[in-house]
């Protein structure tokens, strides 16, 4: 008798551990840029680029505002950084450009869309608590991020250029497999692929936000090779800070 209930027992057990190993799992998926581009390369002469001042960042999430995150400022101009397309880069709140000094002026906007499916957690949490726990280790849920963003560049002499972007991804995971991790990681490859495909339009215009002189002869022309960072398939999470921007 105790044979035949042992079975059974053994049974179900295996089958949670392996339902439980199942839940751990996640994944996320990213959609191309609809507005994406071949990326672009260019080479410039050294004295012929100019200041980058980041002066506005404004967020949105879910169409309600919110202030940016500092450490949002520091990955945008982080980004802007790695082009190698400005000559000094600042931001809004610590060292500016001199007064009379010719430099390019950002301002970028970003609209978040946020979609955690919670009506759809809550109708599978209720079965789970229905169930006992026996479905948890086999509920997928899902989290929906897009991001769009405008960014607009004025040059010194008052001209001006705008740029759009939009991307937009899902992460993917089973009930115990939930965590923040995840979410921050599909935020950061979301911000990540709107930049690029930002910054890779602004390289196109490259020539625009370069300043005209005429370089004396005897000094030869130096040059410098501007494109997009390529990162790695896993982008950085928003948490993550660069570095390298010093208080006033």
């Amino acid at each position: 008798m105790s044979q035949n209930f042992s079975r059974p027992l053994i049974g179900s057990l295996l089958a949670l551990t392996l339902g439980l190993g199942t839940a751990c799992s996640h994944s996320i998926e990213l959609a191309t840029p609809t507005d994406s581009a071949p990326s672009a390369n260019a080479t410039v002469a050294t004295d012929a680029r100019v200041p980058l001042l980041l002066e506005t960042i404004r967020v949105t999430h879910n169409g309600s505002s919110i202030a940016p995150p500092a450490i949002l400022e520091r990955q945008v101009l982080g980004a802007i950084e790695a082009t190698r397309l400005f000559s000094q880069h600042y931001q809004s709140g610590y060292q500016q450009p001199e007064a009379n000094q010719a430099h390019v002026t950002v301002r970028l906007s970003i609209d978040n869309l946020v979609e955690p499916h919670a009506g759809q957690a809550a109708w599978r949490g209720f079965l789970v608590s229905a169930s006992m726990f026996t479905l948890a280790p086999f509920i997928s849920l899902n989290y929906d991020y897009g991001a769009q963003m405008s960014l607009k560049m004025e040059r010194w002499d008052g001209q001006t250029k705008q740029y759009t972007a939009t991307s937009n991804g899902s992460a993917h995971y089973n009930l115990f497999g939930a965590n923040q991790e995840i979410i921050e990681q599909l935020k950061g490859q979301v911000t990540e692929a709107c930049l690029s495909s930002l910054l890779n339009q602004v390289i196109q215009d490259s020539a625009f936000y370069l300043a005209s002189h005429v370089q004396p002869q005897d000094h030869p022309i130096r040059t410098v090779s501007v494109g997009i960072r390529h990162s790695s398939p896993h982008a950085i999470p928003i948490s993550q800070p660069i570095l390298g921007v010093s208080p006033r």
